[in-house]
């Protein structure tokens, strides 16, 4: 049987992998995507949170106002095609872990770029919430997350019902270079973009690349009488979910990854809450997960062609960012395949070179 010829194939259907066969499919690509059921991805674990200022010291990236903007677009657009609502807007309440913070928001503050995204701070007695803020914090806007259930559940379902996508696990001797690209799965591609998340790291052609995965766990809960307004982001963060649950997280483990949820975790993360809050309520918990972020040791995603297989590509490495800057950087990616627009240069894998 002859191969069937494609345009892109695409390794994995976590968020960067879901999102960016959507920008490709809508552009008029003949696209298909191998996943083996999301047992290799952190984003259906993924608290989703969309968070412009980032860190200790709210740090905004140079390209924080593109990646909001393509982040509107892309859950705008998907929200009119699918007739749901993925990405959940909620302001966000930051409260300081020491004194010195109030320096570092003071500064934010100033910035004519920032004022939008954050409003002034108030004190440790003026909290609007009912949690311990010893150190007091602020509000801040632009803020969300993402429903990463839901979401990539639709698009697992539109991919297969169009037929797009390819429910098995590829090895990588399945892969062969052809003559205009790589034959693999009984198809002839382009283009095959590696979006598998921490795997990365066993990739033969991009192994190399500075992966730093780091492993978290989360627990959903529910709190008998309350449900903060907020998101609430401290030393650990509380996203209040549209079904009266909570989503607490998140542990940070960089030596021993793939352990799955542990003990240590759920007890770290409780203990965390119980710091939170003035008083220990009625808690159940209801879910405790465990994923592997795909961080770099940059802090910026992975994007570009393999220097010696030009068929092979990568966009991956987006950490616990994903769901704010994937639609930025699937957007560049598909106008770099498309029409030969350049990548941008803090993502592209040149910079390894």
């Amino acid at each position: 049987m002859s191969d069937r010829h494609i345009d892109t194939l695409i390794l994995g259907q976590g968020l960067a992998g879901s999102i960016l066969a959507w920008i490709l499919i809508r552009a008029g690509e003949r696209v298909r995507v191998i996943d083996d059921g999301h047992t290799s991805s952190s984003s259906t674990v993924a608290a989703g949170l969309v968070n412009p200022l980032a860190g200790m010291r709210f740090n905004r990236r140079p390209e924080m106002d593109d990646w909001l903007l393509a982040a509107d677009r892309c859950y705008a657009g998907l929200a009119s095609q699918f007739r749901a609502a993925f990405f959940h807007p909620l302001p966000m309440l930051r409260l300081f872990r020491s004194e010195q913070q109030w320096r570092f928001h003071a500064r934010r503050l100033s910035d004519p770029a920032s004022r939008g995204l954050l409003g002034e701070a108030f004190g440790a007695q003026d909290c609007p919430e009912q949690v311990r803020a010893k150190f007091g914090g602020f509000t801040q806007q632009r803020t969300g997350y993402v429903d990463m259930p839901s979401l990539l559940g639709t698009l697992r379902g539109w991919l297969q019902a169009s037929g797009a996508l390819l429910e098995c696990d590829l090895g990588y001797d399945g892969i062969e270079y052809v003559a205009g690209g790589i034959r693999a799965m009984g198809l002839s591609a382009r283009h095959l973009i590696f979006c598998e998340g921490a795997r990365l790291r066993f990739n033969p052609w991009f192994g190399d690349l500075p992966l730093a995965p780091d492993q978290g766990e989360i627990l959903n809960l529910r709190i008998d009488g309350w449900q903060p307004r907020h998101i609430i982001n401290g030393a650990h963060w509380l996203v209040p979910l549209g079904n009266g649950e909570l989503r607490l997280g998140a542990t940070h483990e960089h030596r021993q990854l793939d352990k799955g949820p542990t003990l240590a975790g759920a007890r770290e993360l409780l203990a965390g809450l119980d710091a939170l809050l003035p008083s220990r309520p009625d808690i159940t918990v209801l879910q405790h997960q465990a994923g592997i972020r795909p961080a770099t040791s940059d802090r910026y995603p992975l994007l570009g062609r393999h220097h010696a297989q030009p068929g092979l590509w990568v966009f991956n490495g987006f950490g616990a960012r994903g769901a704010l800057t994937i639609p930025w950087y699937a957007e560049r990616l598909s106008a770099h395949l498309l029409q030969g627009a350049p990548l941008p240069p803090e993502a592209d894998i040149a910079r390894f070179a």
